[in-house]
């Protein structure tokens, strides 16, 4: 009875430590990945807070190179290295403290939205992972966009009356004028 509880005891201890390696394994992709050319792009495309955004990945390098694709991971980070917003995705994991959205191989595209923070730029990183461990990346700043002060537009609200009292003197002056003209060559 005493080995069966203590196997009990070894298989409870075994489902809390995989999902934990399985998730720092996960991760651990991350840190060796080499700079890559994918495409990497944004709607919007300059930062603004509380905004939803459209992070798509398009992988255009060759498709051989491509066939082994298993996931893709997408982070958003501030100027200090810290996560911000949220991925509005299934599948997220805490990668060294920066939230990062997982999608699956027939996902390329994900929303997140910015927090309500008023930070000058983020940067949003892209992860492609392979079948053999290694894994790829590219980033994209979104800066703030730059403010633009309009200047108020003046409107003349006197200039219709203005244009149609001239009109009127001028056509006073004129009648006169021409009667005088009329009796002159008569």
């Amino acid at each position: 009875m005493a080995a069966f509880l203590s196997l009990v005891q070894l298989l409870f201890i075994g489902t809390l430590i995989v999902p934990a390696y399985s998730e720092t394994e996960r991760c651990g992709w991350l840190l060796n990945a080499t700079a890559s050319d994918f495409t990497l792009s944004t709607l919007p495309t300059a930062y603004q807070a509380n905004t939803t955004y459209l992070v798509t990945i398009r992988d255009n390098r060759k498709a051989s190179d491509s066939t082994d694709v298993i996931n893709y991971f997408l982070q958003a980070v501030s100027p200090e290295n810290a996560s911000t917003g949220e991925w509005k995705v299934a599948d997220k994991e805490n990668c060294s403290d920066i939230d990062t959205a997982i999608l699956n191989v027939t996902q390329q595209a994900a929303n997140w939205t910015s927090s309500v923070s008023n930070i000058s730029s983020v940067e949003i990183r892209a992860y492609i992972v392979f079948a053999d461990r290694s894994a790829v990346f590219k980033a994209v700043t979104l800066n703030k966009a730059p403010e633009t002060t309009t200047l108020p537009t003046s409107t003349t609200h006197n200039s219709v009356p203005v244009v149609q009292s001239s009109s009127f003197f001028i056509a006073v002056i004129q009648l006169p004028l021409l009667l005088v003209t009329s009796r002159l060559l008569s």
